[in-house]
């Protein structure tokens, strides 16, 4: 996501233009390149500028298909930049919506170390200051359940209900070792992984805020109670660079769908 805007096709003109592309963009037009008509690109969320996703599922119609799964997955990799990589693609029927999806998981990453690691630059948010995730998960668990999350979003009009469900969270860490590094290292990635019925505007994103400042011990697990009783995005802390949020995956509630996409994976 660092190269580009967003998912949605953004407007404007002259200087109040976006120089970065959409990922939207890109995509839509190799697969009019590849197929030889001008098709419309429906994802499950529009993911904000800078934002990454490695499990974003989209749709599209096509009126004449050609093209074998395989060699249309080739060929459309072929035409996109390097930046972008379709890795699957199934035929699903026509009642399939993309933007339908009932449980989605996100994960926020904290790079912590002495230095900010020029290979995790891109996709973490770099952390000088040591962080307990003892103390982050704790606070994260507040979170669980059918809550309002207004406390924790940015405004947003066309939203109708500010309640969410969580049904997963956790904080973990992980020791990674720069290039070449072989005494023990003491560079790690801390995750801040969420499961939930969808999100609102930076959600995840101010979450991660909130839990960067109760890591470094400037605020306690409990505040994430205080938040959510409040509903004021003034109590919870900043919000957090898009750089270290990655939409991981997507389930939907249909049985007409291939099986990796399906939440009845809870079930089993």
């Amino acid at each position: 996501g660092t190269d580009f805007c967003g998912w949605q096709i953004q407007g404007g003109v002259g200087v109040h233009r976006n120089p970065r592309p959409s990922i939207a963009g890109v995509v839509t037009a190799a697969i009019d390149e590849l197929c030889g008509e001008e098709v419309t690109l429906v994802a499950s969320g529009r993911t904000d500028a800078g934002v990454h996703a490695s499990g974003q599922v989209a749709h599209f119609d096509l009126l004449n298909p050609r093209e074998s799964d395989l060699h249309f997955l080739d060929g459309l990799n072929t035409l996109l930049p390097e930046a972008i990589r379709v890795c699957r693609i199934e035929r699903v029927t026509e009642s399939f919506r993309a933007q339908r999806a009932t449980r989605k998981q996100y994960s926020y990453y904290f790079q912590q170390g002495p230095a900010n690691l020029p290979h995790l630059r891109r996709y973490t948010m770099w952390n000088r200051r040591s962080l307990d995730e003892k103390a982050m998960d704790k606070a994260l668990k507040y979170l669980l359940g059918k809550k309002d999350f207004a406390g924790f979003s940015n405004a947003d009009p066309n939203v109708s209900s500010t309640v969410r469900e969580i049904y997963e969270a956790e904080v973990t860490r992980d020791l990674v070792s720069p290039p070449g590094f072989f005494e023990p290292s003491t560079q790690s990635v801390v995750r801040v992984r969420i499961v939930g019925s969808g999100f609102l505007k930076q959600m995840v994103r101010t979450i991660a805020g909130t839990l960067k400042q109760i890591g470094e011990g400037r605020r306690a697990p409990e505040d994430m109670k205080q938040i959510l009783a409040r509903r004021d995005r003034e109590e919870a802390g900043p919000t957090a660079p898009a750089g270290g949020l990655w939409l991981d995956r997507v389930w939907y509630d249909s049985d007409t769908v291939p099986g990796w996409l399906s939440s009845r994976v809870y079930d089993d």
